[in-house]
């Protein structure tokens, strides 16, 4: 049991200095310390093998246990997994990043590129691409085509489909395009067949994450619409053919965003098919692919994507249902996958999470628009005793919307630790709070005595204290919240009662989202309540999330539906730094920190060390926080 020891005395190491950095590259992955080299390769497994294929072969079957739901572009629901299998089919961005999260212009795809500052503070990046890139039918892959992602997905014309449309957000000319006062986007120009530019909005400058600002990847236009639809410049800008309309191609993207075989893959690999039932996709390499920044292409042949429970993943490891599960994070299946691999033949990599557990709040119907019921629940909730309970030691509690593993997260821990509300439990508290909200009646409009609270309304009505909790089935953190919170005998002495509908994930997100293009009843604000968890990319932009703007809203951000102009504010100051102003940023980072513990949009609930267990076989497997699966397995190889 040597690993299981260890890996607890790492977990305070690593959530202590592995990204004190801010990122930087390390010498040795956080799985393999120096006295455990012998029994975590690096490599995975324990045998020494010859070195990667010169062609792919094999397959690997990745286990999750949040299942496809086959809307694999991350436009309309974007469930997690959905995205990962996006991920593998999607590349040739014009700006890639490295394993260490550092952004730079990727040359597999750009021939040439300039930057020209101008007075107004705009600032425009020119890029012509490569010849010879297709996609996985074979088509050419050029300048338009880059173009079509921009324009498509910026576009009022899928937002009124129930799209998220803010592709293009920080480059000129977008508001009046995305609102439909200009057919034109301004900031985007089709120059040739191979060069296109992009111009950056002055009033996102500066921008602490500039570069991803005009990373654009290939779509094609004629999948998403037909022949007939094209995109023109006359020279002030892009836009559409008169014919590109919501009611010309909505039954289109209804068909086109669950596409397998025919979606033209730019990426890795390409969708060879997809089990609605089993909830399963199989991947191939895409032939057509010539690789990353770096050149590298693909080594495995096959990728299976799976649905699998949480009671059974690690079953399914043990006898070959599976090979990789990645992100594991309670203590229970963290124990028996380290069990797994003391008995041989799997191993696992150990990283600090970039992002958090939650319980999500919305904030603009019944009790949770409240922000004294918010508060009262977190004073319910020993979250300590909760994340230990769930991560078996293999985490910790977070004030915020942040990861152990964020840089500036790091820097900035004692400071802000010594800032914001820690919500220590306390039932004297929470029904502190509750009378401080006018929370003070009982059904019949009497001071309150005992049972559910009841709040009067501007309107004179009565409301009661009763929270509409949505949670996905088989889900160990929705068990372990029955426990303790719903059953809590102090939430009851508080005088509320929480309500647990147990829903498919999917439902679940699009009562979240209320994408009413699924289903009437979604859009009709039904839950307060949602537990779910959230992961950050190493662009840390929370402008969008904590939107004011009633379209953005409407177009699927701001799911938790809470207005606040102060949060959107600080949210939009964090990221307007200058890239070279660390400094700055952290400050900035503390400040909506600080304002976001108060207002407590979600109640974070734990943020974890994951870990990945794999089958020997597979090597070379390095992933960390700051990458995705996709890209791990890019670089990796299987022995078989």
């Amino acid at each position: 049991m040597m690993k299981k020891s260890i890996i607890f005395l790492l977990v305070l190491a690593m959530v202590l200095s592995a990204f004190l950095a801010g990122c930087q590259p390390k010498e040795e992955p956080v799985d393999t310390p120096q006295d455990e080299v012998t029994e975590t390769p690096t490599e995975g497994g324990g045998d020494e093998v010859a070195g990667p294929p010169s062609e792919p072969m094999g397959q690997i079957i990745i286990g999750n246990t949040t299942e496809l739901s086959g809307d694999w572009v991350p436009y309309w629901t974007n469930i997690a997994a959905d995205y990962d299998v996006y991920n593998f089919i999607t590349g040739y961005g014009t700006v890639d990043m490295t394993f260490e999260g550092e952004y730079l212009i990727n040359e597999t795809v750009v021939k040439d590129y300039t930057v020209e500052e101008h007075e107004d503070g705009s600032k425009t990046y020119t890029f012509t691409i490569n010849d010879g890139l297709v996609y996985s039918d074979g088509s050419p892959i050029t300048a338009k085509d880059y173009v079509t992602s921009v324009l498509l997905w910026s576009s009022p014309q899928v937002q009124a489909n129930g799209a998220t449309a803010t592709y293009g957000y920080d480059l000129l000319g977008y508001d009046a395009f995305n609102k439909g006062e200009s057919k034109v986007f301004t900031g985007v120009r089709l120059l040739d067949e191979m060069t296109f530019s992009l111009t950056i909005n002055p009033e996102r400058l500066p921008y602490f994450y500039e570069l991803p600002m005009v990373s654009v990847a290939p779509t094609k236009l004629s999948y998403w619409t037909d022949e007939t639809v094209d995109i023109l410049d006359d020279g002030e800008g892009c836009y559409f053919t008169d014919n590109f309309t919501t009611e010309n191609y909505k039954d289109r993207w209804d068909v086109a965003r669950y596409g397998t075989t025919e979606f033209p893959a730019s990426g890795p690999y390409k969708i060879v098919s997809y089990d609605e039932s089993a909830k399963t996709a199989v991947l191939e390499v895409n032939e057509n692919y010539i690789g990353d920044y770096s050149g590298q292409k693909p080594k495995i042949k096959t990728i299976i994507y799976k649905k699998v429970t949480q009671e059974t993943a690690l079953d399914e490891l043990a006898t070959g249902g599976v090979d990789l599960l990645f992100g594991m994070a309670s203590g229970d299946e963290i124990n028996q996958g380290l069990d797994l691999v003391d008995q041989g033949g799997f191993s696992y990599t150990a990283y600090p999470r970039s992002g958090y557990g939650k319980i999500a709040f919305q904030c603009d119907h019944g009790p949770t628009q409240f922000v004294e019921v918010r508060q009262a629940i977190a004073h319910l909730l020993d979250r300590a005793d909760f994340a230990r309970a769930f991560t078996g030691g293999f985490g910790s509690v977070v004030n915020g919307p942040y990861g152990e593993s964020m840089w500036f997260y790091q820097e900035t821990k004692s400071e802000l630790n010594n800032k914001v509300n820690h919500y220590p439990y306390s039932l004297e508290k929470a029904i502190e709070l509750l009378e401080k909200g006018g929370w003070i009646y009982d059904a019949n409009g009497n001071p309150y005595q005992e049972g559910i609270r009841y709040k009067k309304l501007d309107d004179g009505t009565l409301m009661p204290l009763i929270i509409e909790w949505a949670s996905s089935e088989q889900n160990a953190v929705s068990d372990l919240l029955v426990v303790k919170l719903q059953e809590n005998p102090d939430l009851a002495a508080a005088g509320i009662q929480i309500n647990q509908t147990v829903m498919t994930f999917g439902d679940l997100i699009n009562y979240l989202y209320r994408d009413d293009t699924q289903d009437p009843k979604y859009g009709v604000p039904t839950y307060g309540m949602f537990n779910l968890a959230t992961n950050f990319s190493p662009i840390y932009d929370l402008r969008n999330t904590y939107t004011t703007d009633p379209e953005k809203i409407k177009a699927g951000y701001n799911t938790n539906f809470l207005i606040d102009e102060k949060l959107e504010q600080l949210a939009i100051d964090m990221v307007l730094t200058d890239p070279e102003d660390r400094e700055g940023f952290k400050q900035k980072f503390v400040d909506f920190i600080v304002r976001w513990n108060e207002l407590l949009p979600d109640l974070p609930l734990y943020s974890n060390i994951y870990h990945d267990f794999y089958n020997d076989k597979l090597q070379n497997y390095n992933m960390n926080s700051l990458i995705r699966i996709s890209q791990a397995l890019l670089y990796a190889y299987v022995t078989e």
